[in-house]
């Protein structure tokens, strides 16, 4: 997000917080709630009674951000992960299982920091149990975003029963008309899941280095997962717009 402070038409109060804060605790619109307060109500909202955030081992700010959320939900349980290097969600993940080794033994919901997941998105996750693994797919056209936006994220196949078949991380646009599914949907990933934690651990612990990007990326893990249990994972559709704060102009949807 810093690196498009200076294209974005913000206030400087916005672009002074975006400058010094972590994304996901700018204080936003008029309520001045921190998207990860917004995120975490609608989780529990879902029935989420205990959460882990994956931080940088700087992360005083979480620290005194869990101090104000929990008066609110004093029954929820917050705890931190720590991620020593910036190395992609794959490894973020695979951090806070190596760091809560009962997330070995359970599964658990995987979400973003920086998008505003809805309580039905989250209830989905939540109630699912057909398979040990589940994508919350999000349709293209419904989430506001235009194509060359859609092109950032991961766009996933599924076959005639929504079972995963492929994910794939930034394909290139020409590419998109591959990925409609039979009812004409284009389905796109946008880092909610269900896993069960004891074979994807695995997948977790598999997982490459992109050699390009540099970091361990969770669509790979999840094509890890497959290879290794084919029709382990399977995708939920919503048809809903996600707040998204991938660049600093992204602020302006919640003023």
């Amino acid at each position: 997000m810093k690196k498009s402070l200076d294209q974005a038409n913000l206030s400087e109060a916005s672009k002074k917080q975006a400058l010094e804060r972590h994304k996901s605790l700018i204080e936003l619109g008029s309520s001045k709630t921190p998207l990860l307060s917004l995120l975490c109500t609608e989780a529990i909202a879902a029935g989420v009674q205990q959460i882990i955030v994956v931080t940088s081992a700087d992360h005083q700010d979480f620290l005194s951000w869990r101090a104000i959320f929990v008066k609110t939900y004093p029954e929820v349980s917050i705890n931190f992960a720590i991620q020593p290097e910036p190395l992609g969600t794959a490894d973020a993940v695979y951090q806070a299982v190596e760091q809560f080794p009962m997330l070995q033994k359970s599964s658990f919901i995987i979400a973003n920091g920086d998008n505003l997941y809805s309580q039905n998105a989250f209830k989905k996750a939540m109630t699912h149990q057909e398979t040990p693994h589940a994508i919350i797919s999000y349709e293209a056209k419904h989430l506001g975003f235009d194509e060359s936006r859609i092109a950032a994220f991961a766009l996933i196949q599924v076959d005639d029963h929504n079972f995963v078949e492929g994910i794939i991380e930034k394909p290139p646009i020409d590419t998109h008309k591959d990925f409609y599914d039979k009812e004409g949907y284009l389905r796109v990933s946008m880092n909610l899941n269900l896993v069960e934690g004891g074979s994807f651990y695995k997948a977790l612990q598999a997982c490459p280095v992109h050699p390009t990007r540099g970091e361990k990326e969770l669509p790979e893990a999840i094509r890890i997962a497959i290879k290794e249990q084919p029709k382990s994972v399977y995708c939920h559709l919503v048809f809903e717009q996600l707040p998204d704060l991938t660049s600093a102009q992204d602020l302006q949807q919640f003023s």
